[in-house]
């Protein structure tokens, strides 16, 4: 809602870094196919994107990755916001988070985020199995 894209400025969120498109204007309610050709077009070669009024899609190469990022992009957002109340968001060095991004943003990293979430789910949901 406020047409500000998704900053990545936060160690625990770097599997995003330089993975997270915006999409600042969405033209409307949508026809056929058209949705899907915007949002791919934005979305390019980035695995997730913010769409302005609307929410975030993310692509993964399993459902392990797409879900984490998706839980990621949720963090990011809430810490942007809390930075954003506090002052001006300071960037973390490119090299930084490059270097980061490449060394937890893996399929191996991406299965023990997502097994995490999910023991936690199962322990405070357990009836969701039923």
């Amino acid at each position: 809602m406020l047409e500000v894209p998704l900053e990545i400025s936060h160690m625990d969120t770097l599997p995003l870094y330089g993975e997270c498109a915006f999409l600042q204007t969405w033209p409307g309610i949508p026809v056929g196919d058209e949705e899907g050709r915007i949002i791919s077009e934005a979305l390019g070669d980035k695995k997730a994107i913010l769409l302005s009024h609307h929410g975030l899609l993310t692509a993964g190469a399993s459902i392990e990755e797409a879900c984490v990022l998706a839980m990621l992009m949720e963090r990011a957002a809430r810490l942007q916001l809390m930075a954003m109340a506090a002052g001006e968001i300071q960037a973390i060095p490119e090299d930084l988070a490059r270097e980061t991004h490449h060394l937890i943003a893996t399929p191996k990293g991406h299965r023990a985020a997502f097994n995490y979430h999910a023991r936690h789910a199962l322990r405070h949901h357990v009836d969701c199995l039923n």
